[in-house]
């Protein structure tokens, strides 16, 4: 179809560029935006309206409601404006005050000729243009499509009576290209159906691909229709009817099914058209033969149509269903040729194959017009499917979902917010309306004060979800519940306490003033006083004092049991504690008499007001944060200790000596001078403040009070000082035990460590001890020269007491072995010359110094790089290691035994710094040497022993379950105690390690502990020791024992054969017989016979060979009597069981032997590598230490 404005627009395209239609960007871009910015406003006003000060209720829920009616609003005048062109006459309207009168033609986004398109269809069918017409894309050989629809290759796409066709590939521009600017222009359904032109005879196997293909680019998979066009040679007639069927299915699943009637249809399509064709061609006497011929058509390609529709059924590239199948006469008429079309960018392409005359044909076949009709008309009953995501269809999903889900989220709100509210309503006006001080009065207030809690807990972190949506009144019913809680509270908490304390504080001021003499008498008015106090002064009120206060006050009413009285008057003096400073109107009115005579009172018997405990804070208080915390790296003054040791811990700066110099000792001075009662508000009040110390030097008093109060003050800061210092002291072994040593992987690594430790100039660990040393110093009384002054001149004068009397070192007692190592011998190293010479003597007493430890570090280091430098390193270590196995002593031995008595010497309150830095850097050293020495030994032991028993003992009884015995030769030369291989291999290569106790070999506790046995060794050696220890005693193989039988009921004989040994018995008494296993026969044999009533002799048991005793012992039941009597029991066939009693000599006897069924020897003896290091922890700090 064309119009006279589609012919402008064909000669100038790029007029159609200059006044486009409003975008999809332009319509949503503004509604997206604001959708973006109402969601973001009201996530803010959900989740952080008390940042933006805005309260929860009623504003909060007006700006939930209204943020999205304005959206709404903002919405609406925005589609308003664009559909009526508010936009572009503003845009005129600026560019006409301006001046600017031009504007630059913009770019085609789409073809001219969808873009024509477009136009003609805005002009025509206005907003809702993409739904009135039925678009078709139409697919096959340009041939096809050219009889079906001429020009529409040249055309692009085409406007045929109600509706459109597309050409799925037209002439100049990319497929893809131009299926997705299709795409962009009907975004919901590009197309409404695909109708593939193509005969029966035609081959295309690449129809199921190519149709995929179309879907994908099109992201829409629209039913497929196929039309055969079916050349007529007959004339046309004036009507056309559409020929064809549609299948009925709506769906792809349903391909098959719609195949399968497919011949059944096509047989009822080629009757139907021939009857109507012979109709019409003897109707009108005409030749009309068109219809005769479609049903021929038919009929002949009847077999191949539904083939090929079955495969493409079965083809998993069908993503669409199959709508139907039509077909279209088509006349002999006017050829189509091609003409130059637009490309994609407005722009005129090169002609195709255009010939001299250009003949423009656009007048579509009349028996084609029904058919497209048709198929349009169709198209809807059959369902498409997207292809990909498609953000609008999830977005829509994901709306109505949160809108359901934001329903029901409210009606659930709803219901639990109205539930709330009654439950609210109800315990409130129970908690009201009980009778004081009674049991249902308690629980109904313990029941308000959980709903308060309740509610409390979800205003600081929010309520459940099933109770927001908006809707929440949680604060609300929180405020409203305050009022009916303090009626409750009054009456049954703080009413009766008040009467308590009131009655208290008369007492108190009723007595004598020497009456309150004891501790708890005076701490009690004390603390009633503070809590009456508190009571009348909300914002007073210590929580924590509170709650223990009310309960020691509050008399219980005696309807309730014990643990329920006591448990709920717990939680309701906890609440009532926790809220008070909150809620000023809670407050009595406190007497003021009573307060001031309970004050003078205790001022009067207290003395000091002002606690130790006060004091002491304050003085922290005022010095914290004023120094630095000493961590290792401060400690180490510079040195470095990277590779060596380190720990996290630090020492808080008020910890250190210049904290002590700096602040502390002067503030405790002050403290102790002044003794102020100032600091204390329950016993002053608004009274200023009384400096004891000042108004007793003012001569008021006598002079013994005076003495009294220098002597108090004196105490005093004894006191304050002992606990500082005691603090100071747990604050320095907490972080010096948290030191660990970082211990080295190889020998040389370990010498690099042990080189740096010893070294005299850049050790940490003397760096440390020296820091440590400084520490340790303070509190110390000054040496300056004055202060050796005036002790001087005191001795001269006489007072030698004085000057001799040795000052107090307060941590002397506590960093004294971290002195002594240093060389102080702690209160001694202060007292003058006498002192100088009993240091020495206390330093060689003690037999450790620091000193003495760097030298043994450099013995260790020495060695070790002597073994290090040597030809074969592996051999000399394997030596040193082999003394220590064998209990021989050597340098490194002794090295490492002096620093476990250096690290042993400090004490269990430094165990963890002596571990670390003096036991663990030469253990870790020593270890380089033992793990290769013990891979060794495991090697030797393998060799010598491991592997020549298991290959002796391979595929032999006891060991392994076969009829080949093993030999008891060849079993006592490893097993004797004195000369088996394993006794001489223990006692000449692991003597140092392993001790002889009884019969069997254990660890040595003196050996390293670095070593770690193999407990399958272990347990294999006292295995084998104590068969050896039994077995072998005289040197041969040799078990004596006793044995006695036992009657049977129906068995009348019995008789047990033990190498040729035998026991018979018939009922006789029993006795017991001696046996020696094994016996002396060359042949070892072993047999149970039985002989019952009804039965002659059987035989239960029969083996031969020197282990076929133990055979027998093996089949028997055993069950222990006594440390020496085991009963036998052996179950025989026809159930009757035979029983003998085993009596030994010297442990189980031969059932020990038994122990060696499945036995394997172990072939290694230390565990090495990294499964075999023990991990070395740190102590536990004193405070933690039971």
């Amino acid at each position: 179809m064309t119009i006279p404005k589609n012919n402008l627009q064909n000669m100038k395209p790029e007029a159609v560029a200059s006044r486009p239609a409003p975008g999809h960007a332009a319509i949503w871009g503004m509604p997206l935006a604001a959708l973006v910015l109402a969601t973001a406003a009201l996530l803010l006003v959900w989740f952080g309206n008390n940042r933006l000060g805005i309260p929860d209720g009623a504003p909060r829920t007006q700006l939930l409601i209204g943020i999205p009616i304005v959206l709404v609003i903002i919405v609406i005048a925005h589609l308003f404006a664009v559909s009526t062109g508010a936009y572009a006459g503003a845009a005129r309207l600026f560019r006409f005050e301006t001046g600017d009168q031009t504007k630059p033609p913009k770019p085609l986004k789409r073809d001219a000729r969808l873009q024509r398109m477009y136009e003609e269809l805005r002009v025509s069918h206005g907003w809702f243009w993409r739904g009135r017409l039925r678009w078709l894309l139409v697919n096959g050989t340009d041939e096809r499509v050219d009889q079906v629809a001429p020009g529409l290759r040249q055309a692009g796409v085409m406007h045929v009576g109600e509706t459109v066709l597309v050409h799925a590939s037209p002439d100049g521009i990319e497929a893809a290209k131009w299926l997705g600017q299709l795409r962009q222009l009907r975004r919901r359904s590009p197309v409404d159906g695909v109708v593939h032109v193509a005969r029966a005879d035609d081959m295309d196997s690449e129809l199921p691909r190519a149709l995929s293909g179309i879907a994908t680019a099109l992201g829409w998979a629209a039913p497929v229709t196929f039309l055969h066009p079916v050349e007529a040679k007959g004339s046309p007639s004036e009507r056309f009817d559409a020929v064809g069927a549609f299948m009925p299915n709506d769906s792809r699943r349903q391909a098959h099914e719609a195949a399968a009637r497919l011949p059944d249809l096509l047989n009822e399509v080629e009757q139907r058209s021939a009857d109507a064709g012979v109709h019409l061609c003897t109707g009108n006497n005409l030749r009309v033969t068109w219809l005769m011929e479609v049903s021929k058509y038919v009929g002949d390609h009847c077999g191949r149509i539904v083939d090929r529709l079955r495969t493409l059924a079965a083809s998993n590239w069908l993503r669409a269903p199959l709508a139907g199948i039509m077909f279209a006469p088509v006349f002999p008429g006017p050829t189509v040729v091609p003409v130059p079309v637009a490309n994609g960018d407005g722009t005129p392409g090169e002609p195709v194959d255009t010939p001299a005359a250009v003949t423009v044909v656009r007048v579509q076949p009349a028996a084609l017009l029904p058919v497209w009709r048709e198929i349009a008309a169709g198209s809807p009953n059959y369902r498409g499917r997207r292809v990909g995501f498609y953000w609008s269809n999830a977005l829509a999903t994901l709306v109505i979902a949160a809108a359901i889900a934001w329903c029901v989220w409210m009606t659930v709100s709803v219901i639990g917010n109205r539930q709330l509210v009654r439950e609210a309503d109800q315990t409130a006006q129970t908690a009201v309306e009980a009778k004081p001080q009674t049991a249902e009065s308690w629980r109904a207030q313990l029941a308000l004060q959980q709903l308060m809690e309740q509610l409390e807990y979800r205003r600081q972190h929010g309520a459940p979800w099933y109770l927001r949506a908006g809707l929440s009144r949680n604060d609300d019913i929180l405020a409203a519940l305050w009022h009916p809680y303090g009626i409750a509270t009054t009456r049954n908490l703080q009413a009766p306490v008040v009467r308590t304390i009131t009655d208290l504080l008369k007492a108190a001021g009723e007595a004598r003033a020497d009456a309150l003499q004891s501790q708890d008498t005076r701490g009690s008015t004390y603390n009633a006083l503070k809590t009456y106090l508190m009571l009348g002064d909300p914002a007073r009120a210590d929580a924590t004092f509170l709650r223990r206060a009310l309960v020691a006050l509050w008399r219980r009413p005696v309807d309730m049991s014990e643990g329920e009285r006591d448990d709920t008057g717990g939680r309701l003096a906890a609440f009532y504690a926790d809220h008070l400073k909150a809620h000023p109107e809670w407050r009595i009115t406190p007497d003021s008499s009573l307060v001031s005579t309970t004050r003078n009172m205790l001022v009067t018997q207290m003395g000091l007001a002002s606690a130790d405990d006060t004091v002491y804070q304050s003085i922290l208080d005022e010095v914290k944060g004023k120094y630095a915390d000493a961590s290792l790296e401060t400690l180490l003054n510079g040195a470095d200790a990277h590779g060596l040791f380190t720990t996290s811990q630090t020492v808080p700066g008020i910890y250190t000596r210049a904290a002590w110099d700096g602040m502390i000792a002067d503030a405790i001075d002050r403290a102790a001078n002044e003794r102020r009662v100032s600091g204390d508000w329950v016993l002053t009040g608004a009274q200023p403040s009384q400096t004891i110390g000042n108004t007793l030097a003012q001569g008021a008093i006598r002079t013994a009070a005076a003495i009294d109060e220098k002597r108090a003050a004196e105490e005093l800061k004894q006191r304050l000082t002992a606990r500082y210092f005691a603090e100071y002291t747990a604050a320095w072994q907490t972080m010096l035990n948290s030191l660990q040593w970082l211990a080295a992987s190889n020998l040389n690594g370990a010498i690099d460590q042990l080189t740096r430790l010893a070294d005299a100039q850049t050790s940490p660990l003397i760096a440390l001890m020296k820091s440590v040393q400084y520490q340790a110093q303070a509190g110390r009384p000054s040496q300056a020269l004055t202060d050796t002054l005036v002790r001087k001149a005191q001795s001269l004068i006489g007072n030698s007491d004085d000057a001799n009397a040795p000052a107090v070192n307060p941590l002397d007692k506590s960093f004294g072995p971290l002195l002594a190592l240093m060389g102080e011998t702690g209160i001694a190293a202060t007292n003058g010359a006498n002192s100088k010479a009993s240091a020495p003597a206390n330093i060689a007493l003690n037999g450790v110094s620091l000193s003495r430890y760097l030298t043994a570090v450099t013995t260790m280091r020495l060695k070790l790089q002597q073994i290090a430098g040597s030809p074969d390193s592996q051999a000399m270590a394997r030596s040193l290691a082999q003394a220590v196995f064998q209990g021989k002593l050597s340098e490194l031995s002794q090295a490492r035994d002096d620093a476990a008595l250096t690290a042993a010497s400090l004490g269990a309150a430094w165990a963890g710094v002596g571990n670390a830095a003096f036991a663990q850097p030469l253990e870790a050293a020593w270890q380089t040497i033992l793990q290769p020495a013990a891979a060794s030994l495991n090697e030797a032991w393998r060799a010598s022993v491991a592997a020549p028993f298991n290959a002796a003992m391979s595929g032999r009884y006891p060991f392994f379950d076969t009829q080949a015995d093993a030999s008891f030769a060849e079993l006592g030369r490893f097993v004797r105690p004195d000369t088996g291989l394993i006794a001489r291999f223990i006692s000449t290569q692991l003597a140092g390690v392993l001790k002889l106790e009884g019969d069997h070999w254990t660890p040595n506790e003196l050996a390293p502990q670095a070593l770690l046995f193999d407990p399958k060794f272990l347990a294999g050696l006292r295995q084998l020791s104590i068969v050896g220890a039994q077995l072998y005693v005289k040197g041969d193989a040799n078990e004596r024992f006793e044995m006695m039988a036992l009657p049977t009921p129906n068995v009348t004989r019995s008789e047990l054969s033990v190498d040729g040994k035998q026991i018979v018995y018939f009922n006789q008494q029993e006795s017991w017989t001696p046996l020696a296993w094994p016996g002396y026969d060359l042949n070892g044999h072993a047999g149970l016979t039985w002989q019952t009533l009804s039965a002659g002799l059987r035989q239960a048991f029969d083996s031969t060979g020197d282990w076929a005793f133990l055979r027998l012992l093996a089949k028997a039941d055993v069950k222990q009597l006594d440390s020496t009597r085991y009963e036998l029991t052996w179950n025989v066939a026809n159930g009757d069981p035979l029983r003998y009693v085993l009596r030994t000599q010297v442990g189980t006897g031969p059932l020990e032997l038994l122990k060696l069924r499945g036995f394997q020897m172990p072939e290694r003896i230390f565990v090495i590598g990294k499964g075999g290091a023990a991990p070395m922890l740190p102590p536990l700090p004193p405070e933690l230490m039971p």
